[in-house]
Formats: structure tokens, C-alpha cells, sequence
């Protein structure tokens, strides 16, 4: 599957900037994207923190979620009919290369779930002056890299 996944500017903005509030600029912090198929793209229509579900999930400075916690996941996807359509993580500096940790320990181990990667922190607003990466599990721990934007397959920022 190869499907987009779009999110409007201002979602995306509000998205980044809670990003950057939950790390405090100091450590990895990161969210569930939870949408559905509208005409072969995968849209963004609500976000779930990943520190909301698992309280604990940041503590460490790098991102870690209690597998029992997945279920207040699932919960929210049930009651707004939704599915996970992708995770978003900060990383430190301007690398938005996967770490072995995310590259062996996929938030949904499905082929064709999508993982994006914002550098420093998520201190800057948009993808023009802060390019996420967006990688696609395709299984065995085996990843593809897309580029971000109209004319990638990973992740498209509508002005919406």
C-alpha cells in the first residue's frame, strides 16, 4: 500500500507545536495519526499523544509505550471509526534517519503502516524548514524512505 498521508497545514501546524511543547525542546515526544481513506489518500482527522495513552511514554527521553496502554489506542479509533494511519516521533538535531530502535520496533508492526520522523525537536513549524522523513514498514523490519510532498508518496501538507 502506498497511499499518502495528508494532514491540512493548520492540523499540521498544531500538531508540530504540540510536539515541541510535550518534549520541551529536551526530548523525543510523538503521536498516533488517525484517519481514513478518502479517494486513495490516507487523511488525518485526529491526533492521539503518545504520553495521553501511556503516561509514562517520554520519561525516559526516548520514546517507549507500554504495550497494555495500546488499548485506550484502539478505544479511540473505535468510538470515532478511525484507524491508525501512520506515528510521527521527534528526533534530535537535523537527522531524520531512523534509529535501530525505531527501525526494529515498529508502533504498528503492519506492512505498509507509515512513520514519520521531525528533526530537532520539532522546533520548527513546517515541512519547508523542517523536512520530515516518512518511511513505510514493509515487514521483517525492513523499512522504505519516501520523500515528503506533492509529488512523494509519504506525507502531503494541504492548505486546507
Amino acid at each position: 500500500m502506498n497511499k499518502t498521508v495528508s494532514i491540512s497545514l493548520f492540523n499540521w501546524a498544531c500538531l508540530i507545536r504540540e510536539l515541541r511543547r510535550r518534549g520541551y525542546g529536551q526530548r523525543e515526544s510523538g503521536a498516533f495519526l488517525l484517519g481514513r481513506d478518502e479517494g486513495g489518500k490516507l487523511r488525518v482527522k485526529r491526533v492521539v499523544y503518545y504520553d495521553d495513552i501511556d503516561p509514562h511514554a517520554l520519561d525516559k527521553g526516548y520514546i517507549h509505550i507500554d504495550g497494555r496502554r495500546y488499548d485506550a489506542l484502539w478505544a479511540v479509533c473505535k468510538e470515532h471509526g478511525l484507524s491508525v494511519v501512520a506515528d510521527i516521533h521527534t528526533h534530535p538535531g537535523a537527522s531524520v534517519r531512523q534509529s535501530e530502535s525505531d527501525r526494529t520496533h515498529p508502533m504498528i508492526p503492519q506492512a505498509g503502516h507509515t512513520a514519520i520522523i521531525v528533526p530537532f525537536f520539532a522546533q520548527f513549524f513546517c515541512l519547508k524548514h523542517s523536512p520530515a522523513a516518512v518511511y513505510r514498514y514493509i515487514c521483517n523490519y525492513e523499512w522504505k524512505k519516501y520523500e515528503p510532498g506533492p509529488g512523494g508518496q509519504g506525507l502531503h501538507v494541504t492548505l486546507l
